[in-house]
C-alpha cells in the first residue's frame, strides 16, 4: 500500500512527541520543556511537522496555543503510533532477554496511598528492570489522563469515564463515617441522622470519587448537612476530624491504622446501606498493553489478594478481555 509523501514524512517520532504534548500542556514553550528542546527548535519542528501534512495544526494565541481540527486527527493516531513504537521496543527487549521499558501509572489519592505501595513491591522485586511513573489525583483525573494516554495504566474509584476507557474492578472498598472519640453519639456502630447534622462535613474535592460515592449514598438518606466544607486530601480531612473540625466519609482502607490507635472512631449512618465502591484498573480500550503493562496487569492479579484486603480478582483474571 502506497502512503502519500506527506504522511510518511510526519512518521518523525520526536515531531509527533512534541505536537501531543502542545495538546497536552496548552503551549509551545511548556510543549519544549516537556522534550527537553528550545521554544525556537519546538516551532520550528512543528512547522515542519505542518508543511509535512500540508495541514495548519497548532493556533497560536499569545502565549497558549491549541490545536486546529487537522491537529486534534493528527494528535489521535499520533498518540497510537507513539504507543505502538513503544510496545515495539520492548518487545525486542524481551526477545534480547533484557527486561526493561517504563510503565506510565496514574492513581487516584486513596488507592496511590493504600494500595499501590505493596503492589509495587511486588512489582518491583518481580520486574525489576522497569522503571515507574506514578503520578496521583482525583478518580475524575486519573480517567480523564488514561483517555488522553498520558498514562498507559489507571487506578481509580467509580467516576465517570470519557469514552475510549476500558475499567475491570479488582477491589471492594467501603466508605466509613469518622469522628473524633467521643464527639459523636453512636449506637452500635451507627449513627442517627439528627446526631450527624450537628456536625460540619468535611468532604473532597469534585472529581474525587470519594465524595461522589459518599454524596450518592446520602442522598438516599435522610441525611443533609447543615454546613459543609471541602478538603483537598483524605489526610486533610483525617486531622481536621481529629481536631474535632467535624465528620468526614473515606475508605476503610484511609483509617484503618487511626481506628485501630483510637485516634478515630468509624460509623456507618443508621438507617442506611453500607458505602460501597469497587476499585478498578483503567486502560485504553484501543491498544493493546506494553510488556511492561502487561507484566504489571499480571502481578495486580498474582498479589492483589495476597496484599490488598477486599481483593476480588483471582490470580491471572484482569486483563483477559
Amino acid at each position: 500500500m502506497a502512503f502519500p509523501t506527506g504522511i510518511v514524512d510526519a512518521l518523525d517520532p520526536a515531531r509527533l512527541r512534541l505536537l501531543v504534548e502542545v495538546d497536552r500542556r496548552g503551549s509551545i514553550s511548556a510543549a519544549a520543556d516537556a522534550c527537553q528542546i528550545s521554544q525556537p527548535s519546538a516551532t520550528k519542528q512543528l512547522k515542519t511537522l505542518e508543511a509535512a501534512i500540508g495541514e495548519r495544526l497548532v493556533e497560536r494565541n499569545g502565549r497558549a496555543s491549541r490545536l486546529t481540527g487537522a491537529g486534534e486527527v493528527v494528535v489521535a493516531h499520533a498518540a497510537r503510533v507513539l504507543d505502538t513504537l513503544q510496545g515495539l521496543g520492548e518487545e525486542l527487549d524481551a526477545l534480547r532477554g533484557a527486561e526493561t521499558g517504563t510503565l506510565a501509572l496514574a492513581a487516584s489519592s486513596t488507592s496511590g496511598a493504600y494500595v499501590l505501595p505493596s503492589l509495587l513491591q511486588c512489582f518491583a522485586d518481580r520486574h525489576p528492570g522497569v522503571e515507574v511513573d506514578i503520578a496521583i489525583g482525583s478518580s475524575a483525573w486519573v480517567a480523564d489522563r488514561v483517555a488522553k494516554r498520558e498514562f498507559s495504566l489507571g487506578i481509580a474509584g467509580e467516576t465517570e469515564l470519557p469514552a475510549g476507557v476500558r475499567v475491570e474492578p479488582f477491589l471492594d472498598d467501603e466508605l466509613v463515617g469518622i469522628a473524633a472519640p467521643g464527639h459523636v453519639k453512636l449506637r452500635r456502630g451507627k449513627a442517627p441522622v439528627a446526631e450527624l447534622e450537628r456536625w460540619t462535613l468535611l468532604v473532597r474535592e469534585p472529581g474525587s470519587s470519594t465524595r461522589a460515592v459518599a454524596e450518592r449514598h446520602m442522598a438516599r438518606s435522610t441525611y443533609h448537612p447543615a454546613n459543609r466544607w471541602e478538603l483537598d486530601s483524605n489526610e486533610a480531612i483525617k486531622r481536621s476530624v481529629q481536631a474535632g473540625l467535624g465528620i468526614g466519609f473515606v475508605s476503610r482502607l484511609v483509617v484503618a491504622d487511626e481506628i485501630e490507635r483510637g485516634e478515630l472512631v468509624s460509623f456507618r449512618i443508621e438507617g442506611a446501606e453500607p458505602m460501597r465502591r469497587s476499585i478498578h484498573l483503567l486502560r485504553p480500550d484501543d491498544r493493546e498493553p506494553t510488556p511492561s503493562e502487561r507484566a504489571f496487569i499480571a502481578t495486580l492479579s498474582d498479589c492483589c489478594a495476597v496484599n490488598v484486603a477486599g481483593c476480588t480478582v483471582d490470580a491471572g483474571s484482569i486483563g483477559k478481555r
